[in-house]
This record gives C-alpha cells, sequence and structure tokens, in this order.
C-alpha cells in the first residue's frame, strides 16, 4: 500500500527535458506512492504520463500555459473531470537558475517580467484555481518549489533570486490564509542538481565542481531521485501537522 494511495495530483513542468526532468521525476515519484497524478507542462508530456500508465500507475497529460489563468483553470477543471478532486498540487513550473547570466544593468524589463510571469505568477494562479476543488473536501497540499539560491544568493541571476525569494514569502502567506480550508502549504527548495548538462560543464571546468561541493557538508551530487523522498512526505498525510515550512535540500551547503 503506497503513501498517497487514493490521492490526486498534479505536477507542473512535468514534461521530459533539461529542468524540467525534475518534474518528471516528481511525477514518478509520486506515482509510485499511489497518487493518480496529471503531468502538466507547456511542452507535450505526453511520454511521461506513457511511462507513468506503463509502470502500472495512472497518469494524465495535459498541456498548461502557468501564465495563463484561463489555461491553468482547464487543466484542474481536467483533473477533476477524469479523476474526480485534487489533492495534491506541486508547483514545479519555472524558468531554471542556468539562464544566461546577466549584470543588473543589463537585465532588460521583458526578461524580468517573463521569468516573474512564469516563477511567481505560475504558481499563484495555480494554487487560486485548486483551491475551490480542495477546500470542497476539506484537505490539500500545495507544494512550491523554490531554490537554496535565495539563502546564498546567485550573482547575475537577480530576476531568478528574487523569484524564488518571492515563492517563500508566497508560501507563508497562503499557510496562514488557507489553514482554516484544512489546506497545508509548504516549500520544498534545492542546490545544484546533476545532470547531463553539468556533468558535461563540469568536465569543462572542474574547478567549479570542487567549489560546490568544497561547500557542502555532505561532498556528493544531488540528483533528481535525491528530492523525491522530500516530495512524498509534503504530500503525504505524514507531514498534516507542517505548514508555512521550507526545507532546503542542498548536502548542507546553507542552513535555514
Amino acid at each position: 500500500m503506497g503513501r498517497l494511495d487514493g490521492k490526486v495530483a498534479i505536477v507542473t513542468g512535468a514534461a521530459h527535458g533539461n529542468r524540467a526532468a525534475i518534474g518528471a521525476v516528481y511525477a514518478a515519484g509520486l506515482a509510485r506512492e499511489g497518487a493518480k497524478v496529471v503531468v502538466a507542462d507547456l511542452k507535450d508530456p505526453a511520454s511521461v504520463a506513457a511511462d507513468i500508465e506503463r509502470a502500472g500507475g495512472a497518469a494524465l497529460p495535459v498541456t498548461v500555459d502557468v501564465k495563463d489563468e484561463a489555461s491553468v483553470k482547464a487543466m484542474v477543471t481536467r483533473t477533476v473531470e477524469r479523476f474526480g478532486k485534487l489533492d495534491i498540487l506541486v508547483n514545479n513550473a519555472g524558468l531554471g537558475s542556468n539562464i544566461p547570466p546577466v549584470h543588473i544593468t543589463a537585465l532588460s524589463v521583458a526578461d524580468w517580467d517573463e521569468l516573474m510571469a512564469v516563477n511567481v505568477r505560475g504558481p499563484f494562479l495555480c494554487t487560486k484555481a485548486a483551491i475551490p476543488v480542495m477546500r470542497e473536501y476539506g484537505y490539500g497540499k500545495i507544494i512550491n518549489v523554490g531554490s537554496s539560491t535565495m539563502l546564498s544568493a546567485l550573482p547575475y541571476r537577480l530576476h531568478y533570486v528574487t523569484s524564488k525569494g518571492a515563492i517563500l514569502a508566497m508560501t507563508r502567506a497562503m499557510a496562514k490564509e488557507l489553514g482554516p480550508y484544512g489546506i497545508r502549504v509548504n516549500t520544498v527548495g534545492y542546490s545544484l542538481i546533476s545532470n547531463a548538462v553539468t556533468e558535461a560543464e563540469f568536465a569543462a571546468h572542474p574547478d567549479k565542481r570542487k567549489m560546490i561541493m568544497g561547500a557542502r557538508s555532505i561532498a556528493k551530487d544531488i540528483y533528481p531521485a535525491d528530492l523525491v523522498g522530500t516530495l512524498v512526505y509534503l504530500a503525504s498525510p505524514d507531514s498534516d501537522a507542517m505548514t508555512g515550512q521550507f526545507i532546503n535540500i542542498d548536502g548542507g551547503q546553507n542552513f535555514t
């Protein structure tokens, strides 16, 4: 029996791809614990949903633009039509820290607004759309995806770091407002995740890997699979007494 048997989850940003591979791993991890999962992304998420179903799980692929309120509402409507309810929302969609570095004075208003629309407006709209369904059942888990960069900062990516700071503030405000409805809201964050792109970069610049590992208390690479246990905990009844919190997975690089 899985820890999420009978639960229905939406994971945004869950198509295969570079950063979105984390979302695909999240969706598969929730499905392994028994959740029925809506795999949502601006890219075609059908292959991720198919992988979950081949493994014996239940999944629905939905194309969504988290910046657009009508698109987000349609995602929630399709979820309820297919699975009857919504228990878990993972706000994973976002533009990542691997965006090109840019000095504050060269950061355009258009780039600032685009990133904020995805990273901040997106979780707001998804949560807003999910609340009525969760409130009907008096229960829900909303998991926002933050970043350890809001603790350590990251030069030349002001808009990204600012957006992740906003996620924590949003999480806490949501937790206070939604607690009376039985809806818990928490944030999970992490530092640099190892993948094919980072491995190629480390191979070209071994000093960078040495610097990153030297800052961690546990000097090991962190992979998407290392995040799943915390995600499942936040999605499951095990964390029902917890809301408004930030859990950081970075090998002890920063302490909250």
